[in-house]
């Protein structure tokens, strides 16, 4: 077998096409030329010489994990502790608190879509925490999903680089991480807490899959890499994902195409919705 694959602007766009009808992640040409590297280290590692060969096994998905590999190697995975960290608070201290009764422990849902490798929902947890004793008042699930399988994985290990949490406050990382050479392990009971699934957002078994509805989506810089017509689709998954009145987090670029019919803003957070 050749030792490098050459692909042609053509066959790069019939990736980019896959993957769209695959994952809603538009990659026009000019994009999939930064992952060429990645893409041939899979014709490597599966043993594949032609790329006509490589598109029949992804079209007639012959090899499942080929498919993942690609999908993990074309998805951007930048993220870290406490990014935009105003809206963990203001679930911490404005959201969360309307869900505490009197005399019951409500559960409350929360989902993050996508959870990358975990620093998104592990900073949620930590606001909760450092909120005082609303964990004691309420109960809390939160549910973490990501189409690329290494980042579960690394989410469910809670390894991290210093770079990754250098944004914490201090008191946090003392309080809940250890030292690990370079590396920073988050505390086992967080982890423990934690579900991380392996899921596209466009799964029609989607619902079924995360168990029912959820009061509290987070879903920040995803939506950025979806044409329009996928991001009116993606909040349409949203509002049927999402208990009456449930509250729907966005980062500040994900906002474009929103339809009005489905969500609201509220007036206590930048780019917080809810749903109508």
């Amino acid at each position: 077998m050749a030792n490098k694959i050459d692909l042609t602007q053509e066959e790069l766009q019939k990736l980019g096409d896959f993957m769209h009808k695959a994952t809603g992640n538009k990659l026009e040409v000019h994009k999939l030329l930064r992952f060429k590297r990645k893409i041939e280290e899979i014709f490597l590692k599966h043993h594949i010489d032609t790329f006509g060969n490589f598109y029949h096994q992804l079209r007639f998905m012959k090899s499942p994990e080929l498919v993942q590999d690609l999908t993990n190697a074309l998805t951007v995975n930048e993220t870290y502790f406490w990014r935009e960290h105003e809206q963990f608070l203001t679930l911490s201290k404005e959201i969360l608190p309307k869900f505490v009764t009197p005399n019951k422990l409500e559960k409350v849902r929360i989902l993050v879509a996508p959870c990358s490798s975990g620093e998104e929902l592990y900073s949620i947890m930590l606001s909760i925490l450092d909120a005082g004793n609303l964990i004691e008042k309420l109960n809390i699930e939160i549910v973490g999903i990501d189409i690329d399988s290494a980042m579960i994985q690394k989410a469910k290990t809670g390894l991290y680089t210093k770079r990754s949490v250098e944004k914490l406050p201090k008191h946090l990382l003392e309080t809940y991480f250890k030292q690990v050479g370079s590396l920073y392990q988050i505390d086992k009971t967080l982890i423990d807490s934690a579900r991380f699934l392996q899921a596209n957002i466009f799964d029609e078994n989607l619902s079924e899959s995360l168990g029912g509805e959820y009061d509290i989506i987070f879903s920040r810089n995803m939506l950025i890499y979806f044409n329009a017509e996928d991001k009116r689709s993606c909040f349409g998954v949203f509002h049927k994902l999402m208990e009456p009145e449930g509250f729907l987090f966005l980062g500040h670029a994900d906002t474009n195409n929103m339809d009005k019919k489905l969500f609201t803003p509220v007036s206590y957070g930048f780019h917080i919705f809810k749903k109508i």
